[in-house]
């Protein structure tokens, strides 16, 4: 055993979360009083003549920052005579209406840069308190582009990015974060059973697309395939997809995208208040509660008005099943928790955030058999192991993620702004067999525990000869113990630093947006010598930049096109340098190089951007370039003690990756919109022309969805769609694990309302149908496709309710 060594390396980062968020106001209280009160609404009408008081806040539905000058109007009907009142925000994006009729009024609010908001509002039986949360959208003025307020926002100007804010993510509430966003252009996912799910972009996964969580990079073993984030999906409040490097801002991780999960701000005004989200499967019965409160009440001592956010998440899931048969032990568990405080001064904000996420999960039994004659028969027939159960047997995961984040942001002369953020984590995986010695015994196989301590400094400086832009720093200091009776990679500890710098010229109807960053890393590994594994310790350190350069041009009002062209670099991990074992949760046997070379990418890509009243079209390509590429290669299955399973080792190879991605969005009427979207990925070994391993097949959504208002029901929504997914026969030859799987068509259903009327109080309530023709088909991504078909139809029933 060892310690990790950055929990000592670090002594003076003990007390920085207390001093960020604490700065100028005293030390931080542990306090938190939360009074609900219920709000009561109806369709029932008032006595005649009564009149109502409407007032709220208007915030940016990312940061929760408050919009001033927004437009507020109400409009309502008093027999066949329509009338209407319109306010504008203040400064705190507070809007206020008195002597409003006692009856449904709806409410429209819009401002510049963002998407209008429209919400039905029944103020028969009571005054009502409105939060509006505005998206943001892209506006063109002739001869004048409005940009994102951050710079990590103005890279859509140059990369292909896409956004998915509250209300899209309410339709997927309950998922996980792969599920989330899987639909989404240049997006895929590889799928462990009906639990786990890894983001793929453009054809890139586990260690080269970087999860950013609340601001921080998530560091939960991401190296292992199914290792899915350790995130709760109710605590995002957006979810931000970055397509392509983006390692100038985020490091080496980055190479080929990043998944950016945003949380609102704490609030700063207003009494307590929150929601009650319950969800219901019917594929895995598994039901979901999630109970979040909020709200800006709170005094603490020496710290005076302090906002806050509390959630709880409770998720439980039995075994999943395809059309046929259910998925043996394939359940899981998950408890989660988060609590933020936040305070708002004159000199700017700070925040600080503790989550823990807590999960059990089953591993699909029938990867996982005694010797090769099992695993050919497990590959050729259907599972005999086939009926639903909660229980969760060997072989099964255990995973705990803490986190606690504190950042501070400092308004400085010049619309300047220094921003500090550290980070602290610690993950701890299990991994239990059902196979050896260790079958009838509560000791794991595998036993990581890995530490993590992160300092990010960003300075936004002012204006200079039309440049803006961020100089920031950051380092990260990681520790991994491996405590476990079998071994898959040794305990190691790793240093990273770095410097950079993004800046934007805009020239009219012309930007340019440019970047470098300079990279040092350093990892030195432990020695580990049991059970006839030898591995040695050792330390080695890489260096190298990342840069990339951009444009893009306004053709016209609503057209604009961007190209950009980056250089980025990825040294090998841990795993595949050392791995030397059976990987547990994806039951194959894994065979680390220790000489593996830094991967070097060199890509190109250019998008096109079209916005009218009834049209948007996003449309990308991109050819990427990978010196020395890292890959799984399939070998002749591995017999070992703990059973038979498929056989891989690490190897490198020249290759490129080019694809197509194209996303639109038609309006032909005024409540009826039909969506398209695209996917083509194409990756070829260089050194032998054949395709790589483990690129998604062509895939096509295609949906329609109609919208419509009524009093007492609310905003609702009834919409269709189908996945189409070609057969994936852009395989390398030679190995039984890639056979070409077959094309498949999906059919999804959805309906639901916001703003129901429900026992008296408002509710949103939505209904989807996954897989509604409950198709066999099986994934060319799924890492369980040798043995199972994926699965079937699923109900899924979602409620909100706010109070």
């Amino acid at each position: 055993m060892t310690t990790p060594r950055c929990s000592r390396r670090l002594p003076g980062l003990a007390g920085l979360p207390l001093l960020l968020l604490s700065a100028g106001s005293g030390v931080l209280g542990s306090v938190l009083g939360v009074v609900a009160t219920p709000v009561v609404s109806g369709a029932q009408a008032a006595p005649h003549g009564e009149l109502r008081h409407l007032h709220g806040i208007v915030e940016d539905s990312v940061t929760g920052r408050p919009l001033r000058d927004a437009e507020v109007r109400v409009d309502w009907t008093v027999g066949p005579v329509a009338r209407s009142s319109e306010t504008h925000t203040d400064g705190n994006g507070r809007f206020d209406f008195h002597d409003l009729p006692a009856a449904v009024v709806r409410v429209r609010v819009r401002v510049l840069g963002y998407a209008p908001s429209t919400q039905v509002i029944d103020l028969a039986r009571a005054d009502r308190l409105l939060t509006v949360h505005l998206v943001t959208a892209t506006t063109v003025l002739q001869e004048v582009a409005v940009r994102a307020d951050t710079l990590a926002e103005r890279l859509g100007r140059v990369m292909a990015t896409n956004t998915l804010d509250a209300a899209a993510l309410a339709s997927t509430r309950g998922q996980t974060l792969g599920e989330t966003i899987k639909n989404l252009p240049g997006v895929s996912i590889i799928q462990f059973g009906p639990s786990i799910a890894k983001p793929v972009i453009r054809g890139l996964n586990s260690q080269r697309v970087l999860v950013m969580n609340a601001g921080l990079r998530q560091e939960d073993q991401q190296w292992g395939t199914e290792h899915a984030p350790n995130i709760d999906s109710f605590d995002a409040d957006a979810v931000t997809v970055v397509r392509g490097a983006a390692t100038v801002l985020y490091g080496p991780d980055a190479l080929g995208g990043v998944v950016r999960v945003d949380r609102a701000a704490v609030p700063d005004t207003g009494s307590a208040r929150g929601d009650v989200a319950l969800n219901a499967f019917s594929n895995s019965r598994q039901g979901a509660l999630s109970l979040g409160v909020q709200g800006a009440d709170l005094s603490l001592p020496g710290i005076g008005t302090t906002g806050y956010r509390l959630r709880l998440t409770s998720r439980v899931a039995g075994n999943g099943a395809a059309p046929d048969y259910y998925l043996s032990n394939t359940g899981f568990r998950e408890l989660n928790g988060s609590l933020a405080l936040g305070v708002q001064r004159a000199w700017g904000h700070a925040d600080v955030v503790l989550s823990r996420f807590g999960t059990e999960l089953g591993v699909l039994r029938q990867a996982h058999v005694g010797n090769a004659d099992d695993l050919q028969r497990s590959m050729t027939t259907e599972p005999r192991d086939s009926a639903f159960s909660y229980a969760i047997g060997r072989p099964n995961q255990r995973v705990e993620h803490t986190t606690l984040r504190a950042r501070s942001v400092f308004r400085l002369r010049d619309a300047q702004e220094l921003e500090v953020v550290y980070g602290f984590q610690y993950n701890h995986r299990r991994e239990y067999d059902n196979h050896g010695p260790l079958r009838f015994r509560n000791e794991p196989a595998f036993n990581l525990k890995l530490f993590s301590n992160s300092l990010d400094v960003r300075w936004t400086h002012p204006r200079w000869r039309g440049w803006r832009g961020t100089v920031g720093t950051s380092a990260l200091a990681q520790g991994n113990q491996t405590l476990g009776k079998a071994f898959l990679i040794p305990g190691y500890d790793l240093w990273q630093g770095a410097v950079y710098a993004q800046e934007e010229l805009a020239l009219g109807r012309f930007s340019i947006m440019t970047g470098l960053r300079g990279d040092a890393i350093s990892q030195t590994t432990l020695a580990y010598a049991d059970l006839g594994i030898r591995s040695p310790a050792g330390t080695r350190a890489w260096r190298n930049l990342s840069g990339s350069l951009g444009a893009a041009y306004l053709l016209r009002d609503g057209l604009d096109v961007s190209v950009r062209v980056a250089r980025a670099w990825r040294p090998p991990t841990v795993n595949e340098r050392y791995a030397q074992g059976v990987h547990h949760g994806s039951a194959q046997y894994e065979l680390g190089d220790a000489t593996l070379n830094s991967e070097v990418s060199l890509g190109l890509e250019g998008s096109l951007r079209y916005r009218s009243a009834t049209w948007q079209v996003d449309a990308a390509t991109y050819s990427n370039t990978v010196a020395s590429f890292i890959y799984l290669q399939p070998t002749q299955p591995v017999l070992t003690i703990r059973g038979a399973f498929p056989g891989f080792r690490y190897a490198q190879a020249d290759a490129r990756l080019r694809g197509l991605e194209l996303a639109t969005s038609w309006m032909p009427i005024r409540r009826l919109q039909l969506l398209a979207n695209g996917t083509l990925v194409r990756g070829t070994n260089r050194e032998n022309g054949e395709p790589l391993f483990d690129m998604p097949a062509d895939r096509v959504t295609l949906s329609a969805r109609t919208t419509g208002e009524r009093a007492g029901l609310g905003a609702w929504f009834v919409g269709a769609g189908t996945l189409l997914v070609r057969q994936q026969d852009g395989v390398p030859n030679g190995t039984i694990y890639t056979l070409p799987t077959a094309g498949y068509a999906l059919l999804q259903l959805e309906a639901g309302t916001q703003g129901l009327s429900l026992l008296g109080r408002r509710a949103d309530v939505s209904v989807s149908v996954n897989n509604a023709l409950d198709t066999r088909y099986r994934d060319y991504l799924s890492r369980y496709r040798l043995f199972v078909n994926d699965a079937g139809r699923d109900v899924v029933v979602r409620v909100t309710l706010p109070f």
